[in-house]
């Protein structure tokens, strides 16, 4: 069953979270980039799901998912698929580093630089563009 008032809300609050991921590179928190784009794709993919009555999983990790769900339903381009698995994978593995840090000690803020916060944000940006042409296909 679709619900795509609900998909669009996950969408919304998705951009919201990216407009925050990019006051934060400008404030050179580049570890908070990194959890906000975690944080909108997880919410964006979310909606694609909820779009196409899947339910979502409660887990960070999803590309495996994603790739099994979406790949089924034939909803969804091959390209995009694996880019969305991966970028999803990618942001999902460093979402605990961004908030705590290293367990030997390192801050979650000397993890990441310019150059990791800015490809975050690129990858982010990209997979919500993608999902809104399927949310609104």
């Amino acid at each position: 069953m679709r619900n795509d008032v609900s998909a669009k809300a996950f969408l919304a609050d998705a951009e919201i979270i990216l407009n925050e991921a990019r006051h934060s590179f400008e404030l050179g928190f580049y570890h908070r980039v990194i959890r906000k784009c975690q944080e909108a794709v997880e919410l964006s993919v979310k909606g694609l799901f909820r779009h196409v009555g899947i339910e979502y999983p409660r887990s960070h990790i999803l590309g495996r998912v994603i790739k099994r769900e979406l790949s089924r339903m034939n909803i969804v381009e091959t390209e995009d698929l694996r880019r969305i698995a991966d970028i999803s994978d990618m942001l999902a593995l460093d979402r605990e580093p961004s908030f705590y840090g290293t367990p030997d000690g390192t801050p979650a803020s000397e993890l990441y630089d310019r150059e990791d916060a800015s490809d975050a944000l690129q990858k982010a940006s990209w997979l919500i563009e993608r999902i809104k042409t399927y949310l609104s296909a």
